[in-house]
């Protein structure tokens, strides 16, 4: 009696095994393909999709949402933001199951107007090479999700490389290069950390904190530097930095809160004896 109620018992667990994990492992696309399933996404408000998906076998499913998976604003003539997908989703389900999936991502259309809660989107596809290429990347490295937002637009919207930075640098130069490399562009000579604010109606407004830059200079003789940002009028915008300057030392390290100044383009300077040993101009 008791063997049969310990076999009953295992093979009870099979099948709660079965179902749990999966019997038929599938990508997104092919479960669409295969019809496998239908779903629906509706915003929940701001970066995240309701995605509820019905299976339609009697088999469990395990379906895989590859990083570089696009949704796309459905609304119409009210067009909202397009949302990229920059890590795997596993979706399982029972047989016959309808479930609802949470599925947040990053803003890849910066202007266009922030989804609001019920907006409908497609069912999802992959982006173009350039956006299924980084979100590979972020798929396999580690890194702060302001540090992503900027990734992504500097390839959807074309923003600046150098906006791609953060506190801890040494991880996000990867990033740096590795976006840099796919938009085919030289690496941005400066960093600019900003700070992206996403509402809760998915509206994105977003503000420069810090500039960084490690530029090059040459002196004859001992001089003492002045080093500051001026704006598109040649007027100072920025606290003024004096520095002794040795001609064994060619390195500058700039350092900069930017916090305040508004969008538009601005100029480094480093000069000595009122001669400009160093200026270059950068975006904000």
């Amino acid at each position: 009696m008791n063997t049969k109620l310990i076999a009953f018992s295992l093979l009870i667990c099979v099948f709660m095994f079965k179902d749990t994990f999966g019997k038929t492992k599938v990508s997104l696309q092919k479960a669409f393909d295969k019809k496998y399933i239908t779903a629906k996404a509706v915003c929940k408000g701001g970066l995240e999709l309701d995605y509820s998906v019905s299976n339609l076998l009697k088999d469990s499913l395990l379906i895989f949402i590859p990083a570089g998976w696009r949704f796309n604003s459905n609304a119409g003539k009210n067009d909202f933001q397009d949302i990229l997908l920059t890590h795997e989703e596993i979706l399982v389900l029972s047989p016959k199951q309808t479930k609802k999936f949470d599925i947040k991502g990053y803003c890849c259309e910066a202007t266009k107007s922030g989804p609001q809660k019920g907006v409908p989107y497609t069912l999802g596809k992959m982006a173009d090479s350039s956006l299924v290429l980084l979100a590979r990347y972020l798929n396999t490295h580690k890194v702060d999700s302001n540090t992503e937002q900027y990734s992504v637009w500097a390839i959807s919207d074309g923003k600046e490389t150098a906006n791609i930075t953060s506190n801890n640098d040494s991880i996000a130069a990867l990033l740096r290069t590795f976006v840099a490399t796919v938009k085919g562009e030289p690496l941005p000579w400066y960093t600019l950390l900003k700070r992206a604010r996403i509402s809760t109606s998915g509206e994105v407004s977003d503000h420069p904190v810090r500039f960084k830059a490690n530029i090059n200079y040459q002196v004859a003789e001992t001089c003492y530097s002045y080093c500051y940002i001026i704006d598109d009028k040649g007027q100072k915008v920025s606290e003024i930095f004096g520095k002794w300057l040795l001609p064994q030392n060619t390195d500058y390290n700039a350092n900069f809160n930017v916090a305040g100044l508004k969008k538009g383009e601005y100029k480094l300077v480093l000069e000595g004896k009122n001669t400009p040993l160093f200026e270059k101009t950068f975006k904000i």
